[in-house]
């Protein structure tokens, strides 16, 4: 069961990615375990609520990507 820190994290996600230019969401944002990341296949993961989901939120959120 996610935590209330992972599902602000989620939150905060889906709110920038919904600002993301279609042009741009199939752009690398990320490399987690030697596989590129883009825009598209997070909000894959992150809506599937899947645990490569949750890591790429943390990863996403230690960098700042997604804002305060």
């Amino acid at each position: 069961m996610p935590s209330n820190q992972t599902e602000l994290i989620r939150a905060k996600f889906l709110k920038e990615f919904s600002r993301v230019p279609l042009e741009l969401r199939n752009e690398i944002i990320a490399v987690l375990d030697e596989e590129a990341i883009t825009w598209s296949v997070v909000n894959i993961e992150v809506k599937g609520k899947t645990k490569k989901g949750d890591k790429i939120l943390k990863l996403m959120d230690s960098l700042n990507i997604l804002g305060d």
